[in-house]
């Protein structure tokens, strides 16, 4: 009968005795909000469903950023003649009789051989071919034309074919999607601020809304201009519930967690562009694909229910009953033993005494000084003013890159569906590879690598210009390293940077990188349809100087996140082994962590 003593339900007793002894262990030393998410567990049912959920909200936010290369694609287009059309001469006849051709092969859009238009109709396209001396005005002569016609084999109708952006208005057309890293700029320099103030929950649940108001909006715009706002206050919304996720996602992450919990964030946004092209394929008309696009936003609804709030914003706003429930929800899914209610409030309260120590009320005039103060605190030493201007310059390469290949589907010859779902498809083995090296190899070599391949990709290209297959697998393996460096300066800039200035630099230096973004589209539209080889020179010359000045950067693996400029100096000269990190070491990298 001994033996029968150890009952399963005896072992489950056991086992609940021994968590809450823990649990009063731990309550002791629990000195951070780090301490607290432990004992509520980190890899529970919860901490899986929520940080899943978040992942899936972000396909629709590369939906809205690179449906550009569907929404306003360019198809092949000539100059509308009138009498030729009113005359019923097939679009064959008008190209072979009246528009000139490039040295590539290619037709001269802008442009129409100098002729009496309305001879050449009252003759007839045979006889205006035997007859062209007589409807000549000036031999070899050429001149421009103020409209277009298109070739509406592949898409019904584009925001290009709809408001004419090529020619003269070619710059307009770049500005539709430079406008959207325009957005996303304001963003990066408000939506800090703004989750300060209101919460990272409510912040994403407006910005869905807004998303979905102007998305609609963007589908019915009578002119370019309306749409070019639209796409605007889209990306700044888009950007907004991005970063608050992001973050989201990092403050329900353990330390140990979120290397790659953050890095993982980015196969979302690979799915989404995978999903692109699919959705574009079987919508051809772009104010329909643009509310096809937006559509995704709708999961929001899910979110209503299940989004939780960042438990470290409800601490600095005293909401300390809210943080309770918050942590026993969290235990309650995750089957783990909180201690008291009492004990576990005065716990959150002492987090929050600690916190408040160094935190200044988000007034108009103490956030400025408290951003100048940041600001100085980038360049407070040599070695630290150093790594900043290497980082600025490796955000401004990377995004400069990243979306410069990423544009590219029509200037190389491919077919851009498939273009598009490759290009999403490479960049996640390259988020699943890049968590390991940069474990174990270190994120200085990590980041020289991928510049390097993104130069020898880029002007690899310059070689096989007339080959659109090896042009592609250049410009994917090109991809593949640039996605991989965006989240490793993401990563280095956290480590790089003392408690008090990690998140000024990590939203200057995303600034930066939208100022490179915004480029990209003037680059591949305006010079690259000048010079083709240009694009690719610019993106390798631009590499070849970051993976340079990388070599000058500090190594921060397996170091303890810097709290002072002392720690960012020791960066260059002492290693911690990660034997010796704690959470007490470790702060998050994310705008309620100060």
């Amino acid at each position: 009968m001994a033996a029968d003593d150890k009952t399963p339900s005896g072992d489950i007793e056991l086992k609940r005795s021994q968590k809450d002894t823990e649990a009063q262990e731990v309550t002791k030393e629990s000195q951070t909000f780090e301490d607290l998410l432990e004992l509520a567990g980190t890899n529970g049912i919860w901490n899986y469903g929520i940080i899943t959920l978040i992942y899936l909200g972000g396909i629709p936010s590369a939906l809205i950023v690179l449906s550009y290369q569907f929404v306003g694609a360019t198809p092949e287009y000539w100059c509308h003649i009138p009498a030729l059309h009113d005359a019923n001469w097939t679009d064959q006849q008008i190209r072979d009789f009246a528009i000139p051709m490039k040295a590539d092969g290619k037709l001269e859009g802008c442009l129409q051989r100098d002729y009496n238009y309305s001879l050449a109709a009252s003759l007839g396209y045979e006889a205006a071919k035997e007859n062209l001396d007589l409807i000549t005005n000036v031999v070899n002569g050429t001149v421009s034309c103020p409209k277009r016609d298109f070739n509406h084999t592949q898409y019904k109708s584009t925001l290009v074919t709809e408001f004419d952006l090529v020619c003269e208005r070619r710059a307009l057309y770049s500005t539709t999607s430079s406008i959207v890293q325009v957005g996303m700029l304001f963003a990066s320099l408000t939506v800090g601020h703004i989750t300060d103030l209101f919460g990272k929950r409510r912040t994403v649940l407006v910005c869905y809304l807004l998303i979905i108001i102007f998305g609609v909006l963007s589908a019915v715009s009578p002119n370019v201009e309306i749409f070019i706002l639209c796409k605007f206050f889209m990306s700044l919304f888009n950007l907004a519930r991005y970063i608050s996720v992001f973050v989201l996602i990092l403050e329900f992450s353990s330390k140990n967690q979120r290397s790659y919990t953050g890095s993982i964030s980015g196969i979302s946004w690979a799915l989404g562009q995978m999903v692109l092209p699919g959705i574009a394929y079987q919508v051809r008309e772009w104010n329909y694909l643009s509310l096809a696009l937006t559509a995704p936003n709708l999961m929001a609804i899910i979110f209503i229910w299940v989004l939780p709030e960042s438990p470290r914003w409800l601490i600095l706003q005293g909401r300390y009953e809210d943080t309770m429930k918050m942590l026993k929800n969290i235990a309650r899914w995750n089957k783990r033993t909180l201690p008291s209610d009492k004990k576990l409030l005065k716990m959150i309260k002492s987090i929050n005494i600690k916190d408040d120590d160094n935190n200044v009320e988000d007034t108009g005039k103490n956030l400025l000084k408290r951003a100048v103060s940041r600001l100085k605190d980038l360049f407070q030493t040599r070695s630290s003013s150093i790594s900043t201007l290497i980082m600025f310059f490796s955000w401004f390469t990377t995004a400069f890159v990243y979306y410069g290949v990423s544009l590219s589907g029509s200037n190389i010859g491919s077919n851009e569906y498939w273009y598009v779902f490759f290009g999403g498809l490479v960049e996640i083995p390259s988020v699943i590879i890049l968590i390991p090296l940069a474990h174990y190899l270190g994120r200085r070599p990590c980041l020289i690598g991928t510049f390097v391949i993104c130069a020898v990709t880029s002007l690899g290209a310059l070689g096989v210009q007339g080959d659109p297959v090896w042009r592609m697998v250049l410009s994917l393996a090109g991809k593949f390293a640039s996605i991989a460096s965006f989240l490793l300066v993401y990563l280095i800039s956290a480590e790089l940077n003392t408690t008090k200035a990690r998140t000024l630099a990590v939203g200057i230096s995303s600034v930066i990188a939208r100022v490179g973004s915004m480029l990209t589209p003037y680059v591949v539209d305006l010079i690259g349809d000048e010079n083709p080889t240009a694009p690719a020179t610019m993106f390798g010359v631009v590499s070849c100087v970051a993976a340079f000045l990388a070599f000058f950067l500090p190594e921060t693996r397996k170091s303890v996140l810097p709290e002072s400029h002392a720690d960012v100096a020791n960066l260059k000269s002492k290693k911690k082994s990660e034997s010796q990190l704690t959470l007490q070491d470790t702060v998050a990298s994310s705008p309620s962590s100060e």
